[in-house]
């Protein structure tokens, strides 16, 4: 007399199949949230190393590493620097003109800012007033010490010639009612000496 063999039932696999998924799903989302931490510690990183090489500029020099002679409010197109794998600007290796140490450039296969849009690091100066930014480069609304009510502009599409903006409610998410995952300013990590911009968030942020 032959034996019956038992097996799992239809019920049974598809319960495996499920618990397999879910746990699959888990480390997925785990693995991608650690890369986007790192991911943010180097921008952060990078930023306040470059800040360093612009003070020290500074202190040898007595201004800032220019990129233009306009006046602050007209800090526009070529004024603007970004880095070379920028998809957006000037595209130059020496986005901050003058500074021997290589400048760190942005990765463009990493998540994104607003609208998934790949940031990049973008600075602008006259000599005195300077911008700094890895602009967009932030994949999720931040509070940190670099949050800055100033940056440059949205990005709309690869051609988009850059620009400074304070407090811009286009870039700052509030075009009809303010929205955090359309705030450019809270996915960027910015360092500026302009103080004369009036930075009160809106209604929300």
């Amino acid at each position: 007399m032959q034996k019956s063999l038992k097996g799992f039932t239809v019920v049974e696999l598809l319960i495996v199949i499920a618990v397999i998924s879910i746990l699959t799903t888990i480390a997925i989302v785990s693995y991608n949230g650690a890369q986007n931490t790192a991911r943010n510690a180097q921008r952060l990183n990078d930023i306040k190393n470059v800040e360093d090489l612009l003070e020290n500029y500074y202190t040898k020099n007595g201004t800032y590493p220019q990129t233009t002679t306009h006046p602050q409010s007209n800090w526009k197109s070529v004024d603007v620097r970004t880095d070379d794998n920028c998809n957006n600007g000037t595209s130059q290796a020496d986005w901050i003109p003058g500074l021997s140490d290589p400048l760190p450039q942005s990765d463009q296969a990493g998540a994104g800012g607003v609208d998934g849009a790949k940031g990049c690091y973008l600075y602008a100066s006259n000599g005195t007033q300077f911008v700094l930014s890895a602009w967009n480069m932030i994949n999720s609304p931040q509070n940190s010490t670099l949050y800055r009510r100033q940056g440059f502009r949205e990005f709309q599409t690869s051609s988009s010639t850059q620009f400074y903006t304070c407090n811009s409610n286009t870039a700052g998410g509030a075009n009809g009612g303010y929205d955090s995952n359309q705030d450019y300013y809270k996915h960027s990590y910015t360092v500026t000496n302009i103080n004369d911009c009036d930075e009160t968030p809106p209604p929300g942020a």
